[in-house]
């Protein structure tokens, strides 16, 4: 059995083979040996999101966003451990967006008095239980999903895991200069797509 601290690249590329040869057992060894480091991210992603934090357990999240990334490894072959990461990143933000909407729709259809819905409907939100914040969550996690692959690796390493550059230089074994130049042309994308919002300082 392999453990986490010693789940490298090639163990990575072992079990992908071995799941697309219907072996079972390497679903459960992947999953093994990246559990600890993808639950702490889900765990450290869902603090962004208050709304589904309080509804939410991050087991829950983790064991919804593990079933994504197993599914999404059907067809997508990671070719590194970092690229790995990378794409759970990603699973886990697509989960906690459709748990927040999911939630914010369960407050719609709670709240909204029955006497203003249209039949047939879907329930309108009213004014007051719309939740600027989280609209603009939205639309920057999925502006993060439409960068371009390193610009998309920094962010998520810088926002969501709390990384320096220096870190990620050493990790993509580039100067830190190069990651700075990602780093700042992530953030004029997603400022072109969100307006003045952006995720934080140069």
């Amino acid at each position: 059995m392999t453990s986490e601290s010693s789940f490298h690249t090639t163990d990575l590329h072992l079990c992908l083979a071995r799941m697309r040869a219907g072996d079972q057992n390497a679903r459960d060894e992947l999953l093994r040996g990246v559990e600890m480091r993808v639950e702490l991210l889900a765990r450290k992603m869902l603090r962004d999101f208050p709304s589904v934090r309080r509804l939410e357990e991050t087991g829950d999240v983790y064991q919804a966003a593990a079933l994504r990334l197993l599914r999404c490894l059907e067809s997508v072959s990671p070719a590194s451990m970092r690229d790995l990461y990378s794409l759970a990143a990603t699973q886990i933000r697509r989960e906690l967006l459709d748990l927040a909407r999911y939630h914010r729709r369960r407050i719609v259809a709670v709240q909204l008095p029955v006497e203003v819905q249209i039949p047939g409907a879907e329930p309108q939100m009213p004014v007051a239980l719309v939740t600027p914040d989280l609209d603009e969550w939205f639309r920057f996690h999925e502006a993060v999903d439409s960068l371009p692959n390193e610009e998309r690796e920094v962010v998520g390493l810088i926002f969501y895991h709390g990384w320096t550059r220096q870190q990620v230089a050493e990790l993509f074994d580039v100067t830190e200069r190069t990651v700075r130049r990602w780093w700042v042309s992530a953030l004029v994308r997603l400022k072109q797509k969100l307006g003045d919002q952006t995720a934080g300082q140069a």
